[in-house]
């Protein structure tokens, strides 16, 4: 039973580590880009995610983070989540 738990984590995070790569090659069709290059662009990413969240009033933040915390738990794995419950509760109950 660990084995297979232990092979699933395993292909779940090789997986996870090509969707990142393959996102980061398709990216604008930069791929070939240099490593400063890349760096650049993202930094400008960044920026340009704080200057739109700058403009957006905060119900439109609320619902925003609501919907990438969403997505960030779908896609952890059952010990990511079970370790994100621990967690809230406990900080539900430390308080």
């Amino acid at each position: 039973m660990r084995k297979r738990q232990l092979r699933e984590k395993q292909a779940e995070e090789q997986k996870s580590h090509i969707r990142e790569l393959d996102r980061i090659y398709r990216a604008d069709g930069r791929e070939n880009e240099t490593a400063e290059e890349t760096e650049q662009q993202r930094s400008e990413d960044r920026l340009r995610t704080i200057a739109r969240r700058n403009n957006m009033s905060a119900e439109q933040r609320h619902s925003d983070d609501r919907l990438r915390a969403s997505a960030r738990r779908n896609s952890m794995t059952t010990e990511e989540t079970e370790e994100w419950r621990s967690e809230v509760t406990n900080n539900c109950k430390t308080k």
